[in-house]
């Protein structure tokens, strides 16, 4: 009879990092499946997620040190020896409080017991060397080109930095990559059919939770991380509900009234349908469409748990769904999720650039189909979690080009300024606003010839 393998942080971060390299999407998901089937509490489950996705933050740089003293091809690795490789190498480099000795020899233990002699012997060996050779973390490779270098300092695939270079100059560039590699606050908004501010603030002042309302907009609170499991039961409860602010920012600028009808295409997971449905107090129509019948299936739960079940979902494609004209229509279309990469790491090693065009193509086939379902007055926002300008304001402008009878309305007259660019559209920046990056605009359709 076998002794089962003790449960341990580097042990559950490693299951759930080799999950990634055999290609699962949502990193979330799968981290936060092997948390709860662990039975890691406290610091113990705090220090799996720091590993699991700091070594997924840090890959680019961790394989940049890894691949000089690695034998062979490394990308041909067990995936197991990959995933060990960088967990400890993070350690190593990313992790002050934990010391080289325990860094080296808890990851070559996993190695020992889940793989044999010689992978471990080729683990620690490796391992030790890094912890000699200290001064490869900090040293781009030899012969890097600008890209190469920034690539290896802020862990971004030189495609990224490459497309974000043509937006920003040398230094607001170098900030924008930073701000990546920072540690997202947990962003809360209060569900204000259920309960007040007042009532969520004595809630987490009872419990000592610090908390920093959103100067951007009222009703959002960041919170440490750590709060978490402290308002699980208002999460339950749909007193709460963890989105960004730049969901809610676009929201705001449908300005969506009770008594409307509005479509929200591209729904799921429906942080931002439920913005419109607090701002019209439960009272009009709602009919929200995913393409997924597992998202769609999310998204009726949310609803369900915010007390939101009036909200129509139907499983559609964005580009074939039809019904009657709607008085607001937001466009919320599938991009590359370049704003997210501060909270979903992730992202970044997941897209390719040759994603970019057929990305363009759907968005602007979405936009096109959701003015169709626009009726003569109404409003249409076209938002996107993405801040390259190609997902953006480039597809606005041939957009517009196309259909006259659209104009854009300046969100200045709806927004903080500070969230407004000079073309008159939202945009949000990490390294700016401390939000996701996140673009929206508001349109238009001319009333109908009397």
């Amino acid at each position: 009879m076998t002794t089962p393998l003790p449960i341990t942080s580097r042990g559950v971060a490693a299951d759930a990092l080799v999950e990634i390299e055999g290609g699962a999407d949502f990193a979330d998901d799968v981290i936060g499946r092997h948390l709860s089937s662990s039975a890691l509490r406290g610091s113990d489950r705090a220090l799996a997620a720091d590993i699991f996705w700091g070594s997924i933050r840090w890959r680019g740089r961790l394989d940049s040190v890894i691949v000089p003293v690695f034998h062979g091809d490394f990308s041909r690795a067990q995936p197991l020896i990959r995933v060990l490789l960088r967990l400890g190498a993070y350690q190593l480099f990313c992790q002050d409080r934990i010391p080289d000795h325990a860094a080296v020899s808890q990851t070559v233990e996993i190695a020992v017991n889940r793989l044999n002699k010689s992978a471990a012997g080729l683990v620690n060996a490796i391992l030790r060397r890094l912890a000699r050779e200290r001064e490869c973390w900090t040293t781009p490779p030899e012969g890097a080109d600008e890209l190469g270098r920034l690539a290896f300092l802020y862990s971004h695939p030189r495609w990224i930095i490459r497309e974000l270079s043509r937006q920003f100059d040398e230094s607001e560039l170098a900030r924008v990559l930073e701000s990546h590699n920072g540690r997202a606050p947990l962003t809360v908004a209060v569900n204000r059919l259920r309960w007040s501010d007042d009532e969520f603030l004595q809630f987490l002042r009872s419990r000592a939770l610090r908390f920093e309302p959103c100067a951007l907009l009222s009703g959002y609170y960041n919170l440490s991380t750590s709060s978490l499991s402290q308002i699980l039961p208002l999460l339950d409860e749909g007193r709460v509900t963890v989105h960004d602010v730049s969901a809610g920012l676009a929201a705001e600028l449908l300005t969506a009234e009770p008594g409307w009808r509005v479509l929200d295409l591209c729904a799921a997971p429906g942080g931002k349908l439920l913005s419109i449905y607090q701002r019209m107090q439960g009272q009009g129509q709602i009919v929200a469409v995913e393409i997924s019948e597992e998202r769609a299936a999310l998204l009726r739960e949310n609803l369900s748990r915010v007390g939101a079940e009036s909200v129509e979902v139907q499983v559609a494609d964005a580009r074939a769904f039809t019904a009657e004209p709607f008085d607001a229509v937001l466009a919320d279309v599938p991009c590359s999720g370049l704003g997210l990469l501060r909270k979903h790491p992730d992202v970044r090693w997941r897209r390719k650039s040759h994603h970019l065009p057929l990305q363009h193509k759907l968005q602007a086939e979405i936009l096109v189909h959701a003015a169709e379902l626009v009726k003569p007055g109404g409003v249409l926002v076209y938002s996107t979690c993405s801040i390259l300008p190609s997902e953006n304001s480039e597809i606005v402008t041939v957009f517009l080009k196309s259909f006259p009878e659209f104009h854009k309305e300046d969100a200045r007259g709806f927004l903080p300024d500070a969230v407004v660019n000079e073309h008159g559209d939202m945009e949000t920046f990490t390294h700016r606003h401390d939000t996701d990056g996140a673009y929206a605009v508001r349109l238009r359709r001319s009333p109908a010839a009397s």
